[in-house]
């Protein structure tokens, strides 16, 4: 069988092409190329498929992991095949296996407090300017996605011309779509007094669209999802519990479940594309 992993790259760009998003380009390449590498000896495609199945099996021990490995590796073959690489395979041997329905994290309500209560501690204890815009930044960031339940990606996108402050408003991108939601009068304030402190840490970059911003080398860049984990890492690292912004959008929606019946509109409010998805999640909570 000839070598796959001269695909792999153009692969990436026929992904790029389908509009896929940064990180599951990254992860379905990584697979891909792990295929590759695995079934490199084998002879023919079903005996390489069925090699690789065994590996993976025998590496991995969560059911999501394995799965999401051969769902990278059914369109890196569907790929191929419009290629003209290879013709048909056995697909059964792809088989996902059945999911596991693990519990989400939710943080109590004492967790909660000790998030938010975080950053507002590092403000009134920094002991320069950097530390002290910091704590102010990071505390926005936190507030922003406990109140809206906003993904980090979309975190990262924000800027100053989605806040419409006259009608309470911002406006969320998502990597497709958009969606408008309220914002409390609070932290309406909190951003305005971000954006003040920006402005007199860094005065040359008054005129910069991006709401977060970097510092060090990045300084006055708009930071990146990485820049949104290591803030969490910190957090959680001196706080001696896991917090993530994912778990405290999860807070998010499992307040706003527990506060209504109508689930209609609470799936479009939390950027999700079904109401089935926001069911599921519900399921799952803690």
């Amino acid at each position: 069988m000839d070598p796959l992993n001269n695909y792999v790259k153009a692969f990436g760009t026929y992904l790029q092409s389908l509009n896929k998003s940064h990180y599951t380009i990254k992860q379905y390449t990584l697979d891909a190329k792990q295929f590759a590498s695995i079934i490199e000896e084998q002879q023919t495609l079903d005996v390489a498929l069925q090699h690789y199945v065994k590996i993976i099996k025998e590496t991995y021990t969560p059911s999501n992991s394995i799965n999401r490995k051969f769902a990278s590796v059914r369109h890196f073959l569907g790929f191929l095949q419009l290629r003209g690489v290879i013709h048909t395979y056995h697909t059964e041997i792809l088989q996902p296996l059945p999911k596991e329905e693990k519990k989400l994290p939710v943080l109590t309500e004492k967790q909660l407090f000790q998030t938010i209560s975080f950053w507002p501690k590092k403000y009134e204890t920094a002991l320069n300017e950097e530390d002290e815009w910091l704590a102010l930044r990071n505390t926005t960031i936190v507030f922003v996605i406990a109140e809206l339940g906003i993904k980090p990606a979309e975190l990262v996108r924000m800027e100053w011309r989605h806040l419409h402050i006259d009608e309470n408003e911002v406006t969320i991108v998502s990597t497709k779509t958009f969606r408008i939601l309220k914002v409390s009068t609070k932290l309406i304030e909190l951003l305005k007094r971000y954006k003040e402190g920006t402005q007199k840490f860094m005065p040359l970059v008054l005129e910069a669209s991006h709401i977060w911003l970097g510092v060090g080398n990045k300084k006055g860049e708009p930071i990146t999802v990485k820049t949104i984990e290591r803030i969490f890492k910190a957090m959680s690292m001196q706080l001696e519990f896991k917090v993530t912004a994912t778990n405290i959008r999860y807070y998010a929606i499992h307040r706003e479940l527990n506060d209504t019946d109508e689930t209609n509109e609470l799936y479009e409010q939390f950027g999700y594309a079904r109401k089935g998805v926001l069911t599921e999640r519900q399921q799952r909570f803690k």
